[in-house]
Parts: C-alpha cells; structure tokens; sequence
C-alpha cells in the first residue's frame, strides 16, 4: 500500500518549493570565505594583531569542528539574500551575525562572564487548541495570561541590549497573539533574528506577508511524523498536518526562513521513518530539519519516553549523513541538540540559549524546568546568574 508520504509527494510534484539549500561548491566557497573574513575583521579589531588573529581563527575553527561532528558541515542555505548554516545561528550577513562572531570571539580571549546569548526563547502565550502528546507547557495551557504586551516588549528590549543574536517566540500557539507579535516585532531593533516555532495554526498567506512585513525572520513548524493521520494523533487534531504543511509552504513564499521540528519518540527513531521525513522535508523546501529528543516533562511527566542507546544511535547516524554524504547535498541541514550536548554538554542555562515560559519564569530549557527567578523582575544578569546555579537533567554543563 503506498505510504502518505509518497501519495503527497507525487500531488505535489508541479508545485515543490526550489530548495534553499546552496549546491554550487563555488558559490559555497565565496560564502565561505565572506564568513571568514568578517570573523577575521572582528578578531583583528580585537586582538590588534593580525597574525594572533589569524592563529585563534585557526583555534576558535578546531573547537567549533569537535562540537559539529568531526568535520565542519558544509551545506549552507541562502533565503532572502541571506545565508544561513546552523539553525541556533542568525544569517550572514547582518548586525546579528557580526555581533554573535563577537559574543563568541569575547568568550575565547576572556574569562569573565561573557555578555550575550545566541538564543533566547520566549513562550508568549498560553493559548493553544490543539491536544499535543508531548506538550512542555501542558500545566499552564489555555489559562489567563500573565505577561503584558508591554512586558514583552521590555523583556525582548533588554535581552537584545544584553547582546542576544536570536529570540524564538512559543507559547501555547504564538499566533493566537499575532497582533501583539506584530507590536513586538515592530519595537525591536537591529542585531537580533527573530523566529516563531509554531504548529502552523494561524500562518495563512496574510499572516505570513504580515510577519515578514513586521521583520520576522524565520519559521520553525512542529510536525511529528511523515504521515498525516499519525501526526495528526500526536497532536490531537484532525487539521494539525494540512495547518503544518500549508506553513511551511506561506512561508517560504515570502522569503522567511523555514525549519521543521521533529519530537523523535522511540517509536519514530528508526532510519525508515528518518529517510521518509527528509523526503519530506526536502519536497518542501525547508533550510532545516530540528531533532528533539523527547523528556519525562510537561504533559510527559512520569512517563518512560526517554530514548533508549539504539534509537539514539538511529538520531546521531541520520544528523551525520544527511550533513555531511554527497548524495544528501540537496536535503536540508540537519540540526540535532542531542548529538552536540552528548559530545560537549549542554548550552541551556544561560551558556547559549534559556527558556523564559509563559508567567516570565527562566528555566535552563524547555525540557529542563524549575523556575530559578523572573526574567521580567530581574535583569539579564541577574537571571544568568541564577540559573547558572541550576544544572542541566540530563547532560553535563558546557565548558565550550
């Protein structure tokens, strides 16, 4: 019987999004070499020396090589004149991306503690209709909100005046409060791209246009299996597919960045299922493809969801191939927290990125809870430095 995937695959044939995904080595070596001299610039301007500066380039590209797998990944996306390689990572070129090679240029010649995040993600909303499986949020869903549009705003103000390079707007469904979304988005200032990871709900043609409008910069789409029907009983709706699809499809036609978001559960983590995703994944058009390693919280809280040695083994394998084996240059750049922090540790808890849920609450990440103070309360700082107290559920601290 021919599979979902296959019969949506073929309905879409006339229609498949051109991939983002650069394939000439020579427009990838001139991508390249323009990533490298703006972090040369940077480090010069710093060190005062260019060959000290050319030496810790050398460095700072080792470290780097050890936390992506060996080898640095070669595939890069270019949406919207743009060009993006890491999905944690703004675009190049930008006020974003020449202030993230500086925040990360400043950790390597000092050891005082660093100013700056690469990401940031901030639930805005406690609204959402759909009834997911794996929902973090689940305690707090549909009830009355506590920030304020204004809260917001200052939250998001002074976490790009912390030197902050990427905010990713959740909820609940982020869309269920697109107009505050739109004043958001409307008061910031350059230096920082900004994101929504939602289900789709709500991203019509309009909506999308509207957000791009306001200086969104990207899309990240939770879509949880390849198959319609059974993606739709993970989310407990019978529309959550075609919401996500559709997404996905607004999206790109607007010039924003689009990622897919997979919660691989142990039922999900076999190589099959993996291939028939990216196939997926590929005929849409997307620059990413995230892999979440599912954890006892939220709505699966208590429950033995946790992956077991082989179904990791599955995950790792796939993020190696599909980056770095010629006969994937086409597919999208793998992204997987999972392969990184098992190799380095984690980068929650103020390292790189944190939580802040829906009441204003910081936690290490989604995954990791236990509120440590309120990010709309307290300063930056302050809120680092709380949760730097805490440690990860799971995985050791970075030392990176």
């Amino acid at each position: 019987m021919e599979s979902e995937t296959m019969t949506y695959l073929k309905k879409s044939e006339n229609g498949v999004q051109t991939s983002p995904i650069i394939l000439s080595e020579l427009q990838k070596k001139k991508a390249r070499r323009q990533i490298f001299l703006e972090m040369y610039r940077i480090l010069n301007h710093k060190t005062g020396n260019p060959v000290i500066a050319l030496r810790l380039l050398v460095s700072f590209k080792k470290k780097y090589q050890n936390i992506f797998g060996g080898k640095m990944m070669s595939k890069i996306s270019k949406v919207d004149g743009r060009t993006f390689q890491r999905l944690g990572s703004p675009g190049f070129p930008s006020v974003a991306s020449k202030r993230m090679y500086d925040n990360e240029f400043s950790r390597l010649l000092s050891d005082s503690a660093p100013k700056g995040l690469r990401t940031l993600i901030i639930a805005i909303t406690k609204k959402c209709p759909l009834n997911c499986e794996h929902c973090f949020e689940w305690e707090n869903l549909n009830k009355e909100e506590t920030m304020s549009r204004a809260e917001l705003i200052d939250l998001v103000r002074s976490y790009q005046d912390f030197g902050t390079t990427q905010i990713m707007f959740s909820g609940g469904e982020p869309l269920m409060r697109k107009k505050d979304l739109f004043e958001i988005l409307d008061s910031t200032k350059p230096g920082t791209d900004f994101w929504i990871i939602t289900s789709g709900l709500g991203l019509n043609p309009e909506n999308a246009k509207l957000l791009k409008a306001h200086g969104l910069t990207g899309v990240m789409v939770s879509l949880d299996h390849h198959e319609a029907h059974r993606h739709n009983q993970f989310r407990g709706n019978e529309n959550a597919f075609d919401w996500a699809i559709s997404a996905v499809k607004n999206s790109n036609k607007v010039g924003l960045v689009t990622a897919l978001s997979l919660c691989a559960t142990r039922d999900y983590a076999t190589p099959e299922n993996f291939a028939s995703y990216m196939e997926l994944a590929k005929s849409l058009g997307v620059s990413f493809v995230q892999i979440l390693e599912p954890r006892a919280e939220g709505r699966y809280k208590g429950k033995d969801v946790m992956l077991e040695d082989h179904h990791i083994q599955v995950l790792d394998e796939s993020y190696l191939k599909y980056n770095s084996e010629k006969r994937y240059a086409s597919y999208p750049i793998v992204n997987s927290l999972g392969y990184h922090q098992r190799k380095i540790g984690c980068f929650g808890g103020g390292n790189r990125f944190f939580y802040i849920d829906t009441d204003g609450d910081a936690h290490l990440c989604p995954y990791c809870v236990g509120k440590s103070s309120n990010a709309v309360l307290n300063s930056p700082e302050e809120v680092i430095a709380k949760l730097k107290q805490g440690s990860c559920h799971i995985f050791e601290e970075s030392l990176v």
